[in-house]
């Protein structure tokens, strides 16, 4: 579904890396009947004196 979303949205997914957060209003799935949503992909900046090494997070 998110990949549907992105391509709908007009975003290449080829673009996008393990920095970017994807952010959508709904979608089809969780929001039945509706046919627009605001999708966005921001991409978070590394930190500072921080290598490529990813970092784990706990999600409730």
């Amino acid at each position: 579904m998110t990949t549907r979303l992105l391509k709908l949205a007009g975003i290449d997914v080829s673009t996008l890396d393990q920095r970017c957060v994807i952010l959508s209003e709904g979608c089809p799935a969780c929001m039945p009947g509706e046919t627009t949503f605001t999708t966005q992909v921001i991409r978070l900046n590394r930190e500072k004196g921080g290598g490529d090494e990813p970092v784990s997070a706990a999600v409730n």
